[in-house]
């Protein structure tokens, strides 16, 4: 019998034509092709292939790449390599393809494979990956120093030299200078510190891969760059040049710039972290060059675990790291830098003892006695030269990490005992209740909102009672032998007015004052209280100006809810500004609090006799007193010298809710008023009898007609007053404002009146 056999389909083979593009081309070669993490194609099949001069194909020839016919097949087929160069031509597969209407694609580094075999059995397409090289190809001129831009060096497990990527200088300098994706900026903006650093990366055998994408800033991307190499990039103040400084040991000690406290004006910062703060054990990701997959290096320093009691790790990630020993070097460079308790500082140098500002990474030896260091390397990390001409310049520093080693640091002082310092007595101790300005600038917008009438806040101010006082503690209590500490607060500044003050000014200018006491804590543009002799508030002011060396002052005159008084030569004038002590304790109008100072040195603190030098204090519910008018004029003058007829009072509204962005002074225009104040008229005779009152004012003017005062004040005799108070909800304000006239010639003077009728 004769036999026949018949074929039988056991499965198929799969192909495909693709088109991909990889990067910005070109490229220097195309070095190896991946299909699912397993070589396609690479050195070994025929060497790198250069694709930077025009177009290239290769042949793969891989059918058992992922198991044969009998798994899933292999790779069989042409792939052109199009470089993307300027003068690169259509590819003929894509438009055999396509069409004739496609572009060249130049410009970016593609692959067109044509109708390969893929796959067998399974119809699905594998990953690729490629394996680039670019060190020279794709500028937009000459190289620059084309010569260097590989780095290679000697790997003793292969016994041969190795190429672990692109110089980290160039890269820089591409990103700077490429007009195309780059900043744009030209070739000879680069300063020759980046010929050095570029030779000085080439001996250290570091090089970069690193992929960029316009998914990155290219400011991100140089500055991942400089943190994998170590440096500064920065703008040469002198020259407008890019200058790169690697922060290495490539200084002599002795030939170091030094700055001590003949070049140092102030050193505001020097802080030192603790042990417990930093990393004694460093892990570095770095990229695998087999894989492209992420790989850990980790070093410890052991005497610090001991030290710390534990592990204390921390991480850093070199993406473009693919070399393992390189990696492993950078892990020891930052666990050393990270893992040393290096200072930092801000500095600020007198211009005219340099010779020049120093830049970025620049370093210089530390001389500061008063800390204990006589020489201390450090380097900078930045400098800001001010304005044009300015006669300082701040630098911010810290501890270079290859001195170390060269410090030098002064035997610490003998112990010496600080002799006992007695606390002394304030030279005066001010009771304060608390103004609604305060309250209006400390508190919360929702504790503000919670203050009522019935709220009054406790304060005081103290100034220093002589040398050797440290601060002191404000104590209130029911009486002076039942206080209590509450807050701690620094004195406040306290000086004596050498000349009176006449109750018609609006501003006091250029005062003499004597008895000056830490004239560095008045501060121009806060207030401060005139105290008479029994130690009482009668003014608030605000400082205009100050100058101490001159012993002379200038004031705006009743500010906040006080109006003008008069004030005899000799009077105290304290600051407020941040010196009050609030006792921070809800009370009511009507309690009456002993207010006290109790003083503290160095070495000792007060006791409770001390603090009988206090005052009690009744408290009137200052905060919720709807503030005097201001503006006064009297038959549209301030001073009349001689008035006749009718007499015409005018004002201006002032408001307490909205006056506290700044100090509102007398002779400004109408602010508010708050609502629900009215104004009352007072007038009395030379007695002080009251004759007339006009209440419920809403306006700004009131009119006392000659025939009502003849009718009302027919005995006046020679003198009459007026004053002038806010009232809102049955509350009066704090001070009135207030006149006396000399019915003779009617001569206008101020009154001394203050805090109510």
């Amino acid at each position: 019998m004769g036999g026949s056999s018949k074929k039988q389909t056991v499965g198929y083979r799969y192909r495909m034509g693709l088109h991909l593009v990889l990067c910005q081309g070109p490229v220097d070669a195309v070095q190896e092709i991946q299909m699912g993490e397993r070589t396609a194609w690479g050195d070994a099949d025929r060497g790198p292939l250069s694709s930077g001069h025009g177009l290239a194909s290769l042949s793969i020839n891989k059918p058992t790449l992922f198991g044969g016919d009998e798994r899933e097949g292999g790779v069989i087929g042409t792939i052109d390599v199009l470089p993307g160069n300027s003068g690169q031509g259509r590819n003929d597969y894509l438009m055999a393809r396509l069409g004739s209407a496609i572009p060249a694609f130049r410009g970016v580094l593609s692959l067109v494979a044509r109708q390969i075999q893929f796959a067998a059995n399974n119809p699905y397409l594998k990953p690729w990956a490629v394996r680039v090289r670019r060190f020279t190809a794709g500028w937009f001129e000459t190289p620059w120093m084309e010569w260097n831009a590989e780095v290679r060096v000697w790997d003793d497990d292969s016994g041969q030299e190795v190429s672990v990527g692109m110089n980290p200088a160039h890269i820089l300098v591409q990103c700077l200078t490429d007009p195309h994706w780059g900043m744009g900026y030209p070739q000879d903006c680069i300063g020759w510190s980046f010929w050095n650093a570029a030779w000085a990366l080439s001996d250290e055998g570091f090089g970069l891969n690193l992929i960029w994408t316009r998914q990155q800033s290219i400011e991100s991307f140089i500055g991942q760059v400089i943190d994998h190499i170590g440096g500064i990039l920065y703008t040469d103040p002198e020259q407008g040049t890019f200058e790169l400084k690697l922060l290495r040991d490539d200084y002599w000690i002795d030939s170091l710039p030094q700055l001590g406290p003949d070049e140092i004006v102030r050193l505001e910062r020097f802080e030192r972290a603790q042990w417990g703060e930093l990393p004694n054990e460093l892990s570095v990701v770095y990229t695998d060059w087999q894989t492209g997959g992420d790989t850990t290096v980790t070093v410890e320093n052991l005497a610090a675990i001991q030290l710390q009691g534990g592990v204390i790790n921390q991480r850093r990630n070199y993406p473009g790291v693919n070399y393992g020993p390189l990696a492993a070097r950078l892990a020891l460079r930052d666990l050393r830098a990270l893992g040393s308790p290096l200072a930092r500082m801000s500095l600020t140098v007198a211009r005219d003892t340099l010779e020049r500002a120093p830049l970025p990474g620049d370093v210089f030896l530390l001389n500061w006695p008063r800390l204990g260091i006589d020489q201390m390397v450090a380097r900078v990390t930045s400098i800001d030269t001010g304005t044009l001409g300015a006669a300082e310049w701040r630098i911010d520093a810290m501890e270079d990490v290859f001195g170390l080693d060269s410090a030098v640091l002064a035997p610490p002082p003998p112990i010496i005992d600080e002799p006992t310092l007695e606390p002394l007595p304030p030279a005066l101790v001010l009771a304060v209740e608390i103004p609604y300005w305060e309250l209006a600038r400390t508190l919360s917008r929702a504790e503000l909102d919670y203050l009522t009438d019935t709220d009054a806040a406790v304060g005081a101010l103290a100034a220093v009672g002589g040398a050797g006082q440290l601060n002191w503690q404000l104590a209130t209590g029911a009486s002076a032998g039942d206080i209590e500490a509450i807050a701690s607060e620094d004195y406040a500044p306290l000086l004596t007015l050498d000349a009176a003050l006449s109750a018609t000014e609006a501003d006091a200018i250029a005062v003499s004052v004597t008895a000056i006491s830490q004239p560095e804590r008045l501060a121009v543009g806060s207030y401060a209280y005139l105290v008479d002799a029994a130690g009482e508030i009668r003014e608030a002011v605000a400082v205009l100006a100050f100058d101490a060396g001159a012993a002379s002052i200038d004031l705006a005159r009743g500010v906040l809810d006080t109006t003008p008084q008069s004030h005899a030569s000799g009077t105290q004038l304290i600051g407020v500004g941040e010196w009050l002590a609030a006792e921070g304790t809800e009370r009511a109008p009507g309690e009456s609090v002993f207010v006290a100072a109790i003083p503290r040195t160095s070495t000792d603190q007060g006791d409770a006799e001390l603090a009988a030098n206090g005052q009690p204090l009744l408290l009137t519910g200052r905060q919720a007193l709807p503030y005097p008018p201001g503006r006064i004029r009297l038959n549209g003058q301030i001073e009349p010298a001689v008035m006749a007829g009718d007499l015409a009072v005018a004002w201006a509204h002032r408001d307490r809710i909205q006056q506290t962005a700044y100090l509102v002074q007398q002779d400004e225009g109408d602010i508010g008023p708050e609502p629900g104040v009215t104004y009352t008229v007072r007038i009395r005779d030379r007695n002080d009898t009251l004759v007339y009152t006009a209440s419920g004012i809403a306006g700004t003017d009131f009119v006392w007609d000659v025939a009502t005062a003849a009718t009302d004040a027919g005995a006046l005799g020679d003198r009459i007053s007026v004053e002038i108070s806010a009232e809102r909800d049955g509350l009066e304000s704090w001070q009135p404002q207030a006149r006396v006239m000399d019915r003779a010639g009617y001569g206008l003077r101020w009154g001394q009146y203050w805090g109510g009728n």
